[in-house]
């Protein structure tokens, strides 16, 4: 079934042609009156008017709400030619047998003298013909000219929509992720430290509650981001020896990320693949999380030890994680977001940049 379009700016810019088109015939027909010494202005212009009018408001009408609907917005194009070389031809002739009937009418004479004078159009038949074509002409690339607008709009939403389902399959993805890596983490500590992975469990659940709540929103303050960062960061302390293991953070501060919003759990994965891939238990090891607000983007910086070049390969090849957020920065981002990877013997560098943005920017992004 064809899509039903909303025509109402296209009758609009009809409207106002066809009102130039009536403004035209009456200073034409005062025009001609005027220099014939009549009366510039009467009640018979009206009735003039519609009888000069007709033979084109009816080739529009049929035109635009009949064929071009029915017949051209649904792809044929042969019947459409067609349709409309056939409505032409009826209108042509009625138009031809009324100028013979006005011939007719002229004392023969006058005839030679007033053949060629009409209010609206000043020149005979051929010209009829030229106005008919013009009729179906504008009217024709009017209506796709809207049709494209419409298919753009059309397909723009689509678009949008489709983004903002991948984006929700995406974050449907993260939190068993997350979850999957959290309970890892807490599993390895039962046998070890049963009332610190007791302790582990009563904050996860405070974290799941941002993931089941907050985590769904599109978009929540940057203040709240870093929040759960802080107790992300806070739960994994407790599983690693601080002699062991250097956790740090440096995060601005709340009024200094006031009125900055971020999507939710953009920076969760760099930070879990850092303690998957940088930190041993045999070995010193360390993460450092930064985010700092500079030059109108929100600068995400992550550094892990790596204890071997597989650790580093494997980091930059992470599984579903890493490719969900590449995948979700395109899609809100597109290429203002800026993310960069680099490792050396010891490191493993994770850079991201994103534009700073309130809520509005963010919705029209």
């Amino acid at each position: 079934m064809a899509r039903l379009r909303k025509r109402t700016t296209e009758t609009r810019v009809y409207f106002v042609l066809w009102l130039i088109v009536i403004a035209l015939y009456l200073l034409d027909t005062m025009r001609v009156r005027s220099q014939m010494q009549e009366t510039l202005f009467d009640i018979s212009i009206f009735g003039g008017m519609a009888h000069k009018l007709l033979p084109f408001a009816t080739l529009f009408i049929v035109n635009n709400y009949l064929l071009i609907p029915r017949l051209l917005l649904k792809n044929r194009w042969r019947l459409y030619i067609g349709a409309t070389a056939i409505v032409m031809v009826l209108v042509f002739a009625y138009q031809c047998l009324d100028f013979l009937n006005i011939i007719r009418a002229i004392p023969d004479g006058e005839r030679m003298s007033h053949a060629h004078v009409r209010p609206l159009i000043p020149l005979p038949v051929l010209l009829d013909f030229v106005y008919d074509l013009l009729v179906v002409g504008c009217n024709l690339a009017i209506a796709l000219t809207f049709q494209r607008f419409d298919d753009r709009l059309e397909k723009e939403s689509l678009m949008k929509a489709n983004a903002e389902s991948q984006l929700a399959y995406l974050k449907a993805q993260i939190n068993p992720h997350f979850y999957m890596n959290m309970l890892n983490n807490i599993h390895g500590l039962i046998d070890i430290d049963p009332e610190k992975a007791q302790l582990m469990l009563v904050d996860m659940s405070r974290l799941m509650r941002f993931m089941l709540y907050d985590s769904s929103k599109p978009l929540i303050p940057l203040a709240e981001e870093i929040a759960f960062l802080n107790k992300y960061l806070n739960l994994i302390r407790q599983r690693y020896p601080d002699d062991k293991v250097s956790i740090t953070s440096d995060f601005p501060s709340a009024a200094d990320t006031q009125g900055i919003y971020v999507p939710p759990l953009l920076f969760l994965v760099f930070i879990e693949n850092a303690f998957k891939h940088g930190v041993s238990y045999q070995r010193s090891s360390y993460v450092a999380v930064n985010i700092e607000l500079a030059d109108g983007f929100i600068r995400f910086h992550c550094m892990n030890s790596v204890h071997s070049r597989s650790d580093a390969m494997s980091a930059e090849k992470s599984g579903i994680g890493l490719k969900n957020i590449k995948r979700r920065l395109e899609l809100l981002y597109d290429s203002s977001a800026v993310l960069e990877f680099s490792h050396s013997a010891s490191s493993y560098i994770v850079n991201l940049s994103i534009p700073i943005c309130d809520v509005k920017n963010c919705d029209n992004r």
